[in-house]
């Protein structure tokens, strides 16, 4: 693939960025990361005229990237291409999607949610599932990480192997429940996560 000379790979008309907002073109902003972006419309300053027509736009646009950055997804750029984001991000964004539409009564079901996440905001992440599980929603997550594992309010231990060697239902309840059960690997990494 090659850049357009004329855009330089930015997909926008020149038109485009005629229009500014607090200085910045569209061209600008969805080349920042999410926590610039964030920073930007925190700061914005607007006229009163500018406020009552931006006001409920404003709240839509600070509440999608408080979603994205609580899924621990504040480094991406809106402009970065869905081919070349992670399956965990992808399924991140689809989380904090989730979350903004309020939909209730709805199933999710998440394959390892945590890949690519740095361990410092997996709690973030744990607090996402939270509020999507109080919205009303049944929340489904097959994960290895500890922390998640730790703060389910259920856990299914399906081994003891992969493959032929699996399948079976080794322990089932609680976390304080599953560290109680001598032949479950995950008990043995909650009990570390839980002491």
């Amino acid at each position: 693939k090659t850049k357009c000379s004329s855009c330089h790979g930015k997909r926008l008309r020149a038109e485009a960025n005629f229009v500014k907002v607090g200085g910045a073109s569209i061209t600008d902003l969805v080349e920042l990361p999410l926590k610039d972006l964030i920073a930007f419309f925190k700061t914005i300053k607007l006229d009163t005229k500018e406020q009552e027509i931006a006001k409920r736009l404003l709240k839509e646009i600070n509440n999608r990237l408080e979603f994205l950055s609580n899924v621990g997804l504040d480094y991406l750029t809106l402009n970065r291409k869905s081919n070349t984001l992670s399956g965990g991000e992808s399924q991140r964004i689809n989380l904090a999607t989730s979350l903004g539409s309020s939909l209730v009564g709805s199933m999710y079901i998440l394959d390892e949610p945590s890949i690519g996440l740095h361990s410092k905001d997996s709690e973030r992440l744990i607090n996402v599932l939270k509020a999507l599980r109080d919205l009303g929603n049944t929340v489904i997550v097959v994960e290895h990480d500890e922390a998640i594992m730790a703060a389910a309010d259920y856990i299914i231990d399906i081994g003891m192997e992969g493959g032929k060697k699996g399948g079976e239902i080794l322990c089932k309840g609680t976390p304080e429940q599953i560290i109680k059960n001598k032949i479950s690997y995950t008990a043995q990494f909650l009990i570390e996560e839980l002491s």
